[in-house]
């Protein structure tokens, strides 16, 4: 099975600027390391027009910032995965989290019954209704789900009516399992726990390691007909992986990420797998970058149960 690579080179969805630098990181690194796997890839480069100044204010939406500009190079996304094959596996690297309410209710329109591993120190249940910061990476599974319709702030009419067009519910609850789960609002917990909905923090993944979470996997997988492994790389801890905007002390080691990864990799229901949230502004010497590409490597390869000599 072929591999191909999509980048989209864009960080709006993000609190600041940067995630870009981490999409363009990969291209540095597998040219560094003469990766061939990489290198014969398909590769596919989605980016904005660079004369928009969306990172000059919020934009006329303050409860969801950039959400314009952002709605539009959305299309342009769409139809840039709309083009892909679905019948070879697909490594996505977004400037942020928010692109996945794109990529996946595209894919969905193509592939029936999509299950989701979900690894994030965040919950990202939030709407421009509930969102503390307004930014649309912390709202991605309230897009994909449609389980958010909370409304604490005044919103207004025109910032909802354009969230509601975003919203598209392609994710059942049953068909998502969330991962380093550490930093959230109590709302957004209380709506993970009442709709049953498979959750693994960072303190439990400590305890119990990652055989409980292996065997849920292993269940979802038997259910759906593609997994989608999406990899914030804000999941592990900061101490060694600075290079994120939104870090979270008390997450993953690199080792338990990898350890249940390469077991994961090795299914052959896993054809889309995403690495998110990389940003060279707070790393130190691309490190965090680095840490993604070594523990994503066996998907590259399609050598799941191989362990990359990268980084170890």
């Amino acid at each position: 099975m072929g591999l191909q690579v999509v980048a989209v080179a864009c960080d709006w969805g993000a609190g600041q600027p940067g995630g870009i630098g981490g999409v363009q990181a990969w291209y540095a690194l597998g040219l560094h390391y003469k990766h061939l796997a990489w290198i014969e890839a398909q590769h596919k480069w989605l980016s904005p027009d660079s004369s928009q100044p969306a990172w000059i204010g919020v934009g006329s939406h303050v409860y969801a910032n950039r959400l314009e500009p952002w709605r539009n190079f959305a299309e342009k996304v769409r139809e840039g995965i709309m083009s892909l094959s679905v019948e070879e596996k697909v490594l996505f690297l977004t400037g942020d989290h928010s692109w996945t309410g794109v990529i996946l209710p595209t894919l969905a329109e193509k592939i029936q019954k999509i299950g989701v591993i979900w690894l994030d120190a965040h919950a990202d249940f939030h709407n421009p209704a509930t969102s503390p910061s307004g930014n649309l990476h912390g709202m991605t599974l309230a897009m994909i789900t449609g389980l958010n319709t909370h409304r604490y702030h005044p919103v207004p009419q025109a910032t909802w009516k354009l969230w509601e067009e975003l919203v598209r519910p392609v994710i059942t609850a049953e068909n998502l399992i969330l991962i380093g789960l550490r930093s959230y609002e109590p709302p957004e917990m209380e709506l993970i726990q009442s709709q049953g909905i498979s959750h693994f923090s960072a303190r439990s993944v400590a305890s119990v390691g990652v055989q409980p979470i292996l065997q849920q996997a292993q269940a979802l997988a038997e259910r759906v007909d593609a997994l989608y492994v999406s990899l914030d790389v804000d999941v592990w801890d900061p101490s060694f992986a600075r290079g994120t905007g939104s870090p979270a002390p008390g997450g993953l080691s690199i080792a338990q990420v990898r350890t249940f990864l390469e077991e994961v990799f090795a299914w052959e229901k896993v054809r889309f797998v995403e690495v998110t949230e990389i940003n060279p502004l707070f790393d130190r010497d691309n490190q965090t970058a680095m840490y993604a590409y070594g523990t994503v490597r066996p998907f590259i390869d399609g050598r799941g149960s191989e362990k990359s000599a990268l980084m170890e």
